[in-house]
């Protein structure tokens, strides 16, 4: 089984490029997610629109707290689906290095590891690199490849020369993508179940296990709204920091019989139509938050929700929010 490690701060686009990894070759790769939420919002996109396995691992991150529990996963997709290939979604705030570290530790004749892979959005580069400093030198240091997400939004092309520049001049032996990644050839994307090794081994400063800044983690389910007007709203009191310094948001929610999805990261928001089966939750990451507003901000009920669910609609038992103070995250 060889593992391919797919990595990227929070927001970079990870789980779309992985999507678009699966659609461009005939390989079936087990796909193995790692979610700083105590909920996996994403976990139902990759089943739904690849057909792929998908395993979770929520709450701990693997590359520190949850190293051992991802040891075990390894071992027991190796053991029992035995896939060919296996893809790591590590969580966003986890080294990169620490990760392939990891890995190296049950490395034996059926389980290798591929040449690492970093996704990075140019347009909160420069934040991040202000911000995380540690943490994205050391996912550009052990990339073999680095990928620039998003690059359809990024309308100035000097911007990404200029990120593409700096990427170079930390990991000059790195291969780096600067153009929409969905316009390549099927070839690049099968080469990266072809490289191995080229992992660097070098630590970027990641500092000793449980030294980093923590951030508290906020999962609703059966999030929902009253309008789209009040979910377009809510995102936009998250950019302007009225419910906490909020890093990372997304997830799907009920809207009137509607269940759209939002997605946000650093400075943009996005809504979209979420298929008929998803599941209703959603993820907040950040410092602190204010959960309570948050839960009350989400908690929107209305009396078709009450017949559904056999309650009063101001019953809320099927809500749900779990803060995790001094996890392991980087900001």
């Amino acid at each position: 089984m060889k593992i391919l490690v797919i990595s990227g701060f929070l927001g970079a686009g990870k789980t779309t490029f992985i999507r678009e990894l699966s659609e461009r070759t005939d390989i079936k790769p087990v796909i193995l997610e790692n979610e700083y939420a105590s909920i996996n919002v994403d976990e139902n996109i990759l089943k739904n629109e690849t057909g792929l396995s998908v395993w979770e691992s929520t709450e701990n991150c693997i590359c520190c707290s949850g190293k051992t529990d991802f040891a075990l996963n390894i071992l027991t997709i190796a053991n029992t689906i035995d896939p060919e290939y296996l893809i790591v979604e590590p969580t966003g705030v986890g080294y990169l290095s620490r990760v392939m570290d990891n890995i190296s530790k049950v490395e034996y004749e059926r389980i290798s590891a591929l040449s690492p892979v970093t996704v990075i959005d140019p347009v909160s580069f420069d934040r991040g690199m202000k911000l995380y400093k540690d943490l994205y030198r050391d996912h550009i240091l052990n990339a073999g490849t680095i990928v620039l997400s998003k690059c359809d939004l990024c309308r100035d092309m000097d911007v990404i020369n200029r990120v593409k520049a700096e990427l170079s001049e930390i990991n000059p032996s790195a291969r780096i993508l600067s153009t929409d990644y969905r316009r390549e050839g099927d070839d690049f994307f099968k080469k990266l179940f072809e490289e191995e090794g080229k992992f660097n081994g070098v630590s970027g400063n990641a500092g000793p296990e449980g030294d980093e800044p923590g951030f508290t983690e906020v999962s609703v389910l059966n999030a929902s709204a009253g309008s789209v007007g009040e979910l377009v709203f809510f995102m936009e009191e998250l950019l302007r920091f009225r419910y906490g310094h909020i890093i990372r948001a997304k997830g799907t929610g009920k809207v009137g019989k509607e269940l759209l999805r939002a997605d946000l990261s650093d400075v943009r928001y996005s809504m979209t139509a979420a298929e008929e089966n998803a599941s209703r939750g959603f993820v907040l990451i950040g410092e602190e938050m204010d959960d309570k507003a948050i839960l009350m901000r989400l908690s929107y009920s209305t009396d078709s929700d009450a017949a559904e669910t056999g309650r009063d609609k101001t019953d809320k038992k099927d809500m749900r929010i779990f803060g995790k103070a001094d996890r392991f995250a980087i900001e």
